[in-house]
């Protein structure tokens, strides 16, 4: 004798799951002041002169590589900024953005203006806030609605 569910259940329950999955997240601000703090030095250290922009750039992938391992820690999973499909616009316009002031910044150092490093970088954490935040917005709403 088996033990079939009912498929209305079970369509039930997998729409159930679905919703909870980011749930009532309340992540820290200084997730997002990390978060921000690591993009800022990717696009600073491009208009910064050796050996800082190569200490910066891997002190900023370490950062990235610890975040990600304490979301997994807190969370119990980790979701790619590009794999949600409306929530990837999200990313890709941001990467778009630390792109170009990346650009900036590079551009700065060969124009041999110092301070360069320091607005594209503040304007890069900035940046990484705000997009951060619209993402999980876009990405919550669109589990939503796929659940519902």
């Amino acid at each position: 004798m088996t033990n079939q569910p009912d498929p209305r259940e079970a369509l039930d329950a997998i729409a159930s799951a679905r919703q909870a999955v980011p749930g009532e997240m309340k992540y820290p601000v200084g997730y997002d002041l990390m978060y921000g703090t690591v993009c800022g030095l990717l696009v600073a250290g491009q208009g910064m002169p050796q050996p800082w922009s190569a200490l910066v750039l891997v002190v900023s992938m370490l950062g990235l590589v610890l975040m990600i391992n304490w979301w997994k820690q807190k969370f119990g999973w980790w979701v790619s900024g590009y794999s949600p499909k409306r929530a990837r616009w999200i990313a890709i316009g941001l990467a778009v953005v630390l792109i170009g002031l990346m650009g900036l910044s590079i551009w700065g150092k060969a124009a041999g203006i110092a301070w360069t490093p320091l607005a594209t970088g503040a304007a890069g954490f900035v940046a990484a806030i705000v997009g951060g935040r619209i993402w999980m917005a876009v990405w919550k709403r669109e589990l939503a609605e796929a659940a519902g």
